[in-house]
């Protein structure tokens, strides 16, 4: 069986590094416990809500609405279309924004629920990354997955120090996931 977080990515472009990595949220000998969906409910809220990047420290900006209250309004949930802006900081000093839109968004699926954004002109990675939470016989599972390439001179030039940079925020985003409040 596919992964719905693959169908969201399509296939790795050639020259492009991917990487997998997934973390139980809950799991059950009982595949009708009730922890399970409460868990899968809890992790498909914190999606629609940016969970992983917000509790990896990042910021998101989006165009705001002509109508919103002192130019704030509220995050909107992934939506196919939706264009934002990541900004988190380098070593806790450099600022980064990474534009990026998404391409994919699922919440409506009774097994699994996410979205994929695809990176845009300025982000310092060309390529797609997709979160998505699935449940399954006893298990619910949330998984990153990615692939891509340096995009930026810095970036290029960085080589595995971007490698590290972006696994240190692969890993804050499961982190993110599971140990939020249940």
């Amino acid at each position: 069986m596919i992964h719905p977080g693959d169908a969201a990515l399509g296939p790795a472009p050639d020259g492009y590094r991917s990487f997998r990595r997934s973390i139980p949220l809950a799991h059950s000998f009982d595949p009708q416990d009730a922890a399970l969906d409460r868990a899968f409910e809890r992790a498909r809220a914190m999606l629609q809500s940016w969970g992983p990047q917000l509790g990896a420290g990042m910021r998101l900006e989006f165009a705001t609405a002509p109508d919103a209250e002192d130019g704030f309004a509220p995050l909107p949930a992934p939506s196919v279309g939706l264009e934002g802006r990541l900004i988190s900081r380098v070593a806790g000093v450099v600022p980064l924004r990474a534009p990026f839109r998404v391409v994919a968004a699922d919440f409506d699926s009774t097994d699994h629920a996410g979205y994929a954004y695809e990176t845009l002109p300025g982000h310092p990675e060309r390529g797609r990354e997709a979160f998505y939470v699935t449940r399954g016989e006893g298990l619910v599972e949330f998984t990153v997955m990615a692939f891509s390439q340096p995009a930026l001179w810095y970036s290029r030039l960085g080589g595995p120090v971007t490698r590290i940079i972006q696994n240190r925020y692969t890993n804050k985003y499961l982190l993110a996931m599971a140990v939020s409040p249940r």
